[in-house]
C-alpha cells in the first residue's frame, strides 16, 4: 500500500470532485423521470440486532403461506422461531450464515406467535377463549358461546404435514374444539359438546428443519422432516450471552469455540440434502394459485392467468409485486420511515378476488414493485383437515371481527398508526370494538379489499398528521368486475370505476415531492423554464411568494412556461373512494387535503454556448470483449446516444429517451427468455475535446431495467465504459435518493506535487448521481471499468497497476490489469471513487525474463500481494508454507486480517500471517487441522492450496463456470486427491485452473512459490 501525505491527497481530490450536470444549463441534456417513491422494508434486520446481513436469505411466511408450502414438491429449510424468543435471537444471525455458506437461496420463517407477542398455536392454552353473541327474539334473550381454542392450528399442522417430527422433550400440545353453548334466561339450552380434539409434539423455538413432502425413511414410510434441530438440542434456556467469551475483558467478543460447535450442529442439518436440491417459491408461488382456487369458477377465466413456456407453466402477469406479512411484520412496518403501498385482503374473500390482478396491473404501470399484503384473518380461513371448508365462513382468527376475542389486534393498529382512517362502514353503527377494564375501545371497520398509501411522517399542508395518503375500498366480485361486463342498463361501469379509483390512488406514493428539477429558461428573455420530474404525479405548483390560491394542477411530464424563481409544489388535495356505489355518480369521493410543499428552483439563464458537432470515437483495432466481464454475457443490445459537448470545458452531456430505453428492455427480454444473459448498452460519442462524459438515464426506464430484466447496464462513454450487473442495477433503483440516474466518467491529470510522487499517470473520477445526489456503493453489485490506456516505451503490461484513492489519503491497490486486445485497463468495483493508472516494476535478480513465472512473479510483486525473500531474490523453488499461501491468497483478493484479538487458530502465534489467518477462518476459507489448528508453518501440499482456493472463490462468488472438457477421471493420480480435495479439484480442473502434469495431478506434492504465484496470476490476470 502506498500512503500520501493528506495534503497532497486533498490536491488530489480537489480537482476530480464533479457534480452532475443539471438541466437547463448549456451543457444539459433534458430528462424527465418518474420514480414511484415505494420503500422496502427489511423486518429481519429491523427485529433481529445480531443478524448484521442486509443480505440475509430469511423471508417470513404467514400460516397460509406455511401450509402452501408444506403442500409443495420440493425441499426447503424452515425455521419456527421468532423475535420475541431469547433463543431465536441468539441463533438466527448463524443459522443465516451457515446457509448462506452452504449455498441456500432461501429460510423460510414462521413465527407460531401468529401476532408475534402472545397467540402462540405451539404453547398450550390455558382455557380456550370464548366469545359471547346476543339476540333477541319475541322478547327472549339467547347468548352464544363460541370457543377458540388456538391450538388447533398447531395439532392440525404437524399431524397432517410433520408426521415424523421428533422434539427435545415429551410434551405435547392438546386441542378440543367445542361446539357453541346456547343459554337463555340463566339456563343452558344447548350444551357445548367436544366434536373435535388431538394432540402433537411440542416443539421449542427455534425449531430448525429440512422438508420435503415425499421423502421417505429407509423402510419406505413418509418421513417429510429430512433433519431438525432445536434450541442446541436441548430444552434448556439461553441467549445472546452465552455465545460470548466468559472473560469480562473480552468486552462482547464471540466465544469461537460456541459459535463453531453451534455452526457445525447447523450445517450438520443443511447437508443432509446436497445445496443445489434445495428449493424456493416465489411470491406468485404464495399468492395466485391460492386466488384461482377460491376464485368464481362461472367466469370462465382465472384470476391469475397461465402460460406454458418451455414445458413449464409460468403466470400472463410475470412475479406479482405483493409481499405477504404477518401481523408483527405490519406493525413494525407502519412504525418504519419510507413510502408503503399497503394491501388489507386475503385469498378467502370475493372482493379481495376481483381486485387482486388488478391491482398488481396498476402497481407495476407506476412502478411500484412492492405491495405488503396483510390478510385480516391470521390463519386465513382455511382448515387444513378439511380442505373443501370454506375460508370465506371462518371468523376463528378474524380479529376485524367485533368482539372477536382477538379484536383488539385490529384495533389497537388502526387506531395507533392509520389515524386518518376513512371507511364505508361509520364508527357509531359499525366498528370493531373490544372491552378492556370496563371501556368500550372502538375502531372504524374496513372492508376488504383496503388498498392505501401510507407514510408514518406525512402531515397535510395544514401541519396535521396524515398518514394515509389516499385509498381504495370498493366492493366487486371478480364476475362483474370483468372489463367487459355490463350492469343493467348495458354500461361497463365496475371496472372502470375501480381502475379510476387506483390511477387516482397512485398518483400520490410518497409524503412530498421528490425528483423535481429546476430547468432554466433558454434565454434571458424567455420564460421558457421547466420543472421536470411530474410525470404520473398529482402535482400542483405556485411562485412561491404568491398565495395559497394561486396553486396550479399540473399535468404532464413537466411544469412549463415558468420564469426563473422559486416555486412550492405539492400534492394536491384528491378524493379516495369507497361505497356506497351509486349507478349514476359512480363511488363515494372521500377527501384527503394537498400536503406539504417543497421548494424548486427554476434558475435564470446563464448565456449560450456553441455545442461542437460530436464524432464518433475511434474504435481500437480487432476489439474484443474483455475476459472478466461482470457476468457472462452472450446478448448484447445497445443504442447510440448524441450528446453535446463544450469544447471550453471537456464536457460531454447526453441523455437516452425513455422510448429507446423500453426498446431495449424488450430485447434484453427477449434473450432473457432464450436463455441468454443480456447486456443494455448505452454508447456516447465523443469528439477530440472531451475529457468528461455524463449519460442520463430516466430513473422510471432505470427502475424499469431493474424490475423487468436481470440485464447488466454498459456505459461506453468514450472517456471509459462502465457496466453495472443485476445485482449493482437493483441497487441503484432501490436508492432512497430520487431523480434522473447521471453516470459520468471523467479524465483528469495529477498535479504537480501528485507527479513527483507517481509520475505523470492518468486519473478518472468516476460518479454516479441520482438527480443532484451521489450514489457511491452499490450494495453489493459489481462494476466492470474498461480505461482506454497505451503501454508507455519501457512499460510492461504486468506492472500497469490501478490505484484508488481512499478518504484518508491512502493509495490503495484494487484488482486490476491491462488488457492487451483491447487497449484498456480493466478492473471490477463495488464503489465509485477516483482511480489512478500507475506503473510499478518490481525486478528479482532470480526472476529472469525468460523464467516460466516471469509474468506471474512481476504481475503480483507489482501489486504488493508477494514480495522478495529479501531485498533482490524472490526465491522461486523455495517451498511455501500454509502461512505464507494464506497471505498470498487473501492479499490477492484484497480480503482485509482481521484485527489484533479477533478469534483465531490456537496455532496463529503472533507473526506475519496472524491476522490474515484469523480472516481466513472467519470467513471459512481455513477450517483447521482439527483441534483448532491450522499448522501454518507446515509446507502446504497442492491439495490443500487449491481447497483454500477454492472457498477464496466460493465466499467470493468468483468460482469460474466455463468448463473445457477436463475431468479428474482422467488423470492417472485421480484417486490420490483427498476427500476434503474433491470438490475443489473437480472444479479447478474442469474449468481449466488446474492442468496437472505428465498425466498427473499430483496433489500430495508440496507447492512451490513460483507454483503458487502462477496459479494466482491465471486467474486475476483475465
Amino acid at each position: 500500500m502506498k500512503t500520501f501525505n493528506r495534503t497532497l491527497s486533498v490536491l488530489l481530490a480537489s480537482a476530480l470532485v464533479l457534480p452532475v450536470f443539471q438541466a437547463g444549463t448549456a451543457r444539459a441534456a433534458e430528462v424527465s423521470s418518474f420514480s414511484s417513491a415505494v420503500s422496502h422494508y427489511d423486518y429481519f434486520s429491523d427485529v433481529y440486532p445480531h443478524l448484521n446481513d442486509a443480505n440475509h436469505i430469511l423471508k417470513t411466511v404467514t400460516y397460509e403461506d406455511l401450509v402452501t408450502l408444506l403442500d409443495s414438491k420440493g425441499t426447503y429449510a424452515v425455521l419456527f422461531g421468532g423475535a420475541w424468543s431469547d433463543e431465536t435471537q441468539a441463533d438466527i444471525g448463524f443459522i443465516n450464515q451457515v446457509a448462506k455458506q452452504y449455498g441456500i437461496d432461501t429460510i423460510y420463517n414462521f413465527d407460531t406467535k401468529l401476532d408475534g407477542e402472545s397467540v402462540d398455536i405451539a404453547e398450550q392454552q390455558a382455557n380456550p377463549y370464548t366469545k359471547v353473541v346476543t339476540s333477541t327474539s319475541q322478547g327472549v334473550t339467547t347468548n352464544t358461546t363460541n370457543f377458540y381454542d388456538f391450538n388447533e392450528l398447531y395439532v392440525e399442522l404437524v399431524d397432517k404435514y410433520l408426521t415424523n417430527l421428533q422434539a427435545n422433550t415429551d410434551a405435547t400440545i392438546t386441542y378440543s374444539k367445542k361446539s357453541p353453548q346456547k343459554e337463555s334466561g340463566g339456563t343452558v339450552t344447548t350444551p357445548s359438546t367436544v366434536i373435535a380434539s388431538g394432540e402433537a409434539k411440542k416443539i421449542e423455538s427455534p425449531f430448525l428443519f429440512i422438508y420435503d413432502k415425499d421423502h421417505k425413511d429407509g423402510e419406505g414410510n413418509a418421513a417429510p422432516i429430512i433433519a431438525s434441530l432445536e434450541k442446541h438440542g436441548s430444552s434448556a434456556d439461553y441467549t445472546w450471552n452465552d455465545f460470548l467469551t466468559a472473560d469480562p475483558n473480552d468486552g462482547n467478543a464471540l466465544d469461537t469455540a460456541k459459535v463453531d460447535s453451534y455452526k457445525e450442529q447447523v450445517l450438520n442439518v443443511f447437508n443432509k440434502v446436497p445445496a443445489a436440491d434445495y428449493d424456493s417459491l416465489t411470491n406468485w408461488d404464495f399468492i395466485a394459485p391460492a386466488f384461482n382456487k377460491h376464485e368464481d369458477q362461472t367466469v370462465g377465466r382465472d384470476i391469475f392467468p397461465t402460460h406454458e413456456e418451455n414445458g413449464q407453466v409460468v403466470g400472463d402477469d410475470g412475479e406479482l409485486v405483493y409481499e405477504h406479512v404477518t401481523y408483527n411484520e405490519l406493525t413494525h412496518l407502519l412504525q418504519s420511515k419510507g413510502n408503503y403501498v399497503i394491501l388489507f385482503g386475503g385469498s378467502w374473500c370475493p372482493n379481495t378476488q376481483a381486485a387482486i390482478r388488478f391491482i398488481n396491473e396498476y402497481a407495476k404501470k407506476y412502478n411500484v414493485d412492492k405491495v405488503y399484503f396483510w390478510d385480516t384473518k391470521l390463519d386465513a380461513g382455511i382448515s387444513v383437515l378439511d380442505p373443501s371448508a370454506d375460508p370465506h365462513n371462518s371468523t376463528f382468527l378474524q380479529v376485524r371481527d367485533t368482539n372477536h376475542p382477538l379484536a383488539k389486534l385490529y384495533v389497537d393498529l388502526t387506531n395507533k398508526y392509520l389515524t386518518n382512517i376513512k371507511t364505508q362502514y361509520l364508527p357509531a353503527s359499525n366498528n370493531v370494538n373490544y372491552t378492556e377494564n370496563g371501556n368500550n375501545v372502538v375502531a372504524n371497520k374496513l372492508q376488504v379489499p383496503y388498498l392505501f398509501a401510507y407514510n408514518k411522517d406525512n402531515v397535510n399542508a395544514d401541519g396535521s398528521k396524515a398518514p394515509i395518503l389516499g385509498h381504495v375500498e370498493l366492493m366487486y366480485t371478480w364476475k362483474n368486475i370483468q372489463p367487459d361486463y355490463a350492469v343493467a342498463d348495458g354500461t361497463i361501469r365496475n371496472h372502470t370505476n375501480y381502475t379510476n379509483a387506483l390511477n387516482k390512488l397512485l398518483t400520490r406514493l410518497e409524503a412530498t415531492p421528490t425528483g423535481l428539477t429546476g430547468v432554466a429558461p433558454t434565454s434571458s428573455s424567455n420564460n421558457n423554464g421547466q420543472i421536470t420530474g411530474t410525470t404520473n404525479k398529482a402535482l400542483e405548483y405556485k411562485l412561491k411568494s404568491a398565495a395559497d390560491s394561486a396553486y396550479t394542477a399540473v399535468s404532464g411530464n413537466a411544469i412549463t412556461g415558468l420564469a426563473a424563481g422559486t416555486y412550492s409544489v405539492r400534492y394536491a388535495a384528491k378524493n379516495g373512494y369507497n361505497g356506497p356505489t351509486i349507478a349514476q355518480t359512480g363511488p363515494t369521493a372521500v377527501p384527503y387535503a394537498a400536503g406539504q410543499a417543497v421548494d424548486v428552483v427554476v434558475p435564470a439563464y446563464d448565456g449560450p454556448t456553441t455545442p461542437t458537432t460530436p464524432t464518433t470515437p475511434t474504435t481500437p483495432a480487432n476489439p474484443t470483449t474483455p475476459t472478466t466481464p461482470v457476468e457472462e454475457v452472450n446478448a448484447v443490445n445497445s443504442v447510440t446516444v448524441t450528446g453535446t459537448t463544450d469544447s471550453a470545458t471537456g464536457e460531454t452531456v447526453a441523455a437516452v429517451s425513455a422510448s429507446d430505453v423500453a426498446s431495449l428492455i424488450t430485447k434484453a427480454s427477449k434473450a432473457e427468455a432464450a436463455g441468454k444473459a443480456a447486456v443494455i448498452g448505452f454508447q456516447v460519442p465523443g469528439t477530440a475535446d472531451t475529457t468528461s462524459t455524463q449519460l442520463t438515464i430516466p430513473r422510471d426506464s432505470f427502475n424499469l431495467i431493474a424490475s423487468g430484466t436481470n440485464a447488466a447496464v454498459k456505459a461506453d462513454l468514450s472517456v471509459g465504459t462502465v457496466t453495472f450487473d443485476a445485482k449493482a442495477v437493483e441497487s441503484i433503483s432501490g436508492n432512497a435518493l430520487s431523480g434522473d440516474i447521471s453516470v459520468i466518467v471523467s479524465k483528469f491529470e495529477l498535479t504537480e506535487e501528485g507527479k513527483a510522487v507517481l509520475g505523470d499517470r492518468p486519473v478518472y473520477d468516476l460518479s454516479l448521481f441520482a438527480g443532484d445526489k451521489q450514489i457511491s456503493n452499490f450494495g453489493g453489485g459489481k462494476v466492470q471499468v474498461s480505461l482506454p490506456y497505451t503501454l508507455k516505451a519501457g512499460e510492461n503490461a504486468e506492472s500497469i497497476v490501478v490505484y484508488y484513492l481512499s478518504d484518508s489519503g491512502e493509495l490503495q491497490t484494487i484488482r486490476g490489469h491491462y488488457n492487451a486486445s483491447t487497449g484498456t485497463v480493466d478492473f471490477t468495483t463495488t464503489h465509485f471513487s477516483q482511480y489512478i493508472i500507475g506503473f510499478n516494476k518490481v525486478g528479482f535478480a532470480d526472476v529472469p525474463a525468460t523464467a516460466w513465472f516471469h509474468h506471474a512473479v512481476s504481475f503480483l510483486a507489482a501489486r504488493e500481494i508477494t514480495g522478495g525473500t529479501d531485498a533482490d531474490h524472490f526465491s522461486p523453488n523455495a517451498e511455501l508454507t500454509r502461512g505464507q499461501f494464506i497471505v498470498f491468497l487473501l492479499k490477492a483478493y484484497g480480503i482485509e486480517p482481521e484485527a489484533a484479538g479477533a478469534a483465531n487458530f490456537a496455532d496463529a502465534g503472533n507473526t506475519y500471517y496472524t491476522n490474515y489467518l484469523a480472516a481466513a477462518k472467519r470467513l471459512g476459507i481455513a477450517t483447521g487441522t482439527g483441534d483448532n489448528k491450522f499448522n501454518p508453518n507446515n509446507k502446504i501440499t497442492r491439495q490443500e492450496l487449491f481447497t483454500l482456493l477454492y472457498r477464496s472463490l466460493e465466499q467470493l462468488g468468483e468460482l469460474p463456470t466455463a468448463k473445457t472438457g477436463a475431468t479428474v477421471s482422467s488423470y492417472a493420480d485421480a484417486a490420490d486427491i483427498a476427500g476434503y480435495a474433491q470438490t475443489a479439484f473437480t472444479t479447478l480442473v474442469e474449468t481449466g485452473v488446474i492442468k496437472g502434469s505428465g498425466n498427473k495431478l499430483n496433489p500430495e506434492g508440496v507447492s512451490t512459490r513460483a507454483e503458487a504465484a502462477q496459479v494466482l496470476y491465471n486467474l486475476l490476470s483475465k
